[in-house]
């Protein structure tokens, strides 16, 4: 069974190198971070973070370790609890029995109505979240936002 559990911003870093190891297809076709030109797995999640970081200086952040048999397996962070920020879990646990049961956990944790917004080259992660009940509300500036109501 997956579980979640809250942690400290500073438990993060960790978690994000963990959850994009090994993934080399997102790091080369997905990553908002690839226009940056990182494309190295350290770029990446130094890029990741820097946006989290950003976005904790204007809102009110929580962030969330993803764990199954009592080892990490990945993270998610909300904006406030109607926001569903920065997610990831590592390759090899990205089954979907353990997906959907995350996903859960994520609704669980995030009011009934709540947000995404993602790269649209990201077609991977918004497939799953449509397929997992978000709509897609609207395409702007090469991003997709996404709804869960």
């Amino acid at each position: 069974m997956v579980t979640i559990k809250k942690i400290s911003v500073n438990n993060l870093p960790n978690l994000v190198y963990l959850s994009y190891l090994g993934d080399e297809d997102f790091l080369n076709k997905y990553s908002p971070h690839i226009e940056d030109g990182a494309t190295s797995l350290i770029a990446n999640v130094n890029g990741e973070l820097a946006f989290i970081y950003e976005m904790g200086q204007k809102n009110k952040l929580n962030y969330y370790k993803v764990v199954y048999q009592k080892k990490p397996i990945g993270y998610f962070v909300t904006i406030a609890d109607d926001w569903l920020y920065s997610f990831s879990i590592n390759k090899k646990y990205r089954k979907k029995d353990l997906l959907i049961n995350w996903w859960r956990q994520i609704e669980k944790t995030l009011k009934k109505e709540f947000y995404c917004c993602l790269s649209e080259k990201n077609e991977k992660a918004i497939g799953f979240l449509i397929k997992n009940g978000m709509k897609e509300k609207e395409r702007q500036n090469n991003t997709v936002l996404l709804v869960k109501n």
